[in-house]
């Protein structure tokens, strides 16, 4: 079941995600990982057990941390340096001021032309 969920995200590989679909929820298995290596047995045998199955977490958060990255890879705008992204700022910024300052001077003359009546 595992393969078929990469084998969908394979085929995906391409279409843009959004922030919120990126899968970054790391800590639950850390927290494994850290419970598990703090644990004291006494058994050979549990702590054999345990030690596998640390091993198995710790590749389960390396695959989450693969499929982060390559999530991470289809955002738009990832592929802008920072002085791009900073020039989209300002662009984007001024825009929203200029758009900002048409609504209020929209607003005004609304309030105006409703004064005379």
């Amino acid at each position: 079941m595992m393969e078929n969920n990469t084998d969908h995200s394979e085929q995906n590989n391409f279409s843009p995600l959004s922030v919120q679909d990126v899968d970054v929820d790391f800590l639950p298995i850390v927290y494994e990982i850290i419970r598990s290596v703090e644990r004291d047995y006494h058994d050979n045998s549990a702590k054999a057990r345990e030690s596998q199955d640390c091993s198995q977490k710790v590749l389960e958060l390396q695959k989450k941390f693969d499929v982060a990255r390559s999530q991470i890879r289809r955002l738009p705008g990832i592929e802008f340096n920072k002085q791009d992204q900073l020039k989209q700022f300002e662009i984007l910024h001024t825009q929203l001021r200029l758009k900002r300052e048409l609504l209020q001077k929209y607003r005004n003359m609304c309030s105006f032309e409703t004064s005379f009546k």
